[in-house]
């Protein structure tokens, strides 16, 4: 692994080493070996051939994207479209995702899991780091858990229940996929009680703002 021009705050690359060795786990609606192949997607995802030649998620879906056969061709259509375009994914989109196959849980999964290496891999990009090694994956089935604890908000799943956030609500239909996602996020971007930034906090939220506005995440 190459040297960091600068160094990373042993919390945040220990959580970061936590999400991957979570994810090597089984989940709630996919084993650790899937869980391992779609931060394989995603980390492909960029360099697809398929995806550099259509403007944005397209209907019908195609199986034509670079893809190494370990997923299912509509979860690896899902992971691309999330990784590269999830700007331009739409309410049709999402439903023949999930007409052809991939349930509404394991959809909350593997946005997660994708999102989740999405933002180990970036920092370690944008700290000058090759991408980590993944980790062996960990024997074991899938719990097929999920929560009841949820509403039909008119969103395209069911969000928790109102009380929070609804960045929160968003991945509450199953709560492993949240617990991981957040597990990464919050060191990443939260000001965490023991976080120790060189920047002071309006720094930081112009810094955040700026990005964001490049990003186009207008959430």
């Amino acid at each position: 692994m190459t040297q960091a021009a600068l160094p990373v705050d042993p919390a945040t690359a220990a959580a970061h080493n936590a999400t991957l060795e979570s994810v090597a786990a089984p989940g709630a609606w996919w084993n650790g070996a899937d869980r391992l192949a779609i931060v394989r997607a995603a980390r492909s995802a960029p360099t697809c051939a398929f995806c550099a030649e259509r403007d944005g998620p397209t209907l019908p879906i195609s199986a034509e994207h670079d893809d190494d056969g370990e997923l299912p061709p509509i979860a690896v259509e899902a992971i691309h479209a999330i990784r590269n375009d999830s700007g331009r994914l739409t309410r049709r989109w999402f439903d023949d995702v999930i007409d052809l196959g991939l349930l509404p849980e394991a959809y909350v999964e593997l946005v997660a899991v994708t999102a989740s290496s999405v933002i180990v891999d970036t920092f370690a990009q944008g700290m000058g780091l090759d991408m980590p090694d993944l980790p062996e994956p960990v024997d074991g089935e899938p719990t097929l858990t999920r929560s009841d604890d949820v509403e039909d908000a008119n969103a395209w799943l069911p969000l928790a229940r109102q009380g929070r956030a609804n960045i929160l609500r968003s991945l509450g239909l199953v709560p492993s996929a949240l617990k991981l996602f957040f597990g990464t996020f919050g060191r990443s971007y939260y000001m965490a009680p023991d976080s120790q930034f060189a920047l002071d906090r309006p720094q930081v939220e112009l810094v955040a703002a700026r990005v964001s506005a490049v990003n186009e995440c207008f959430y």
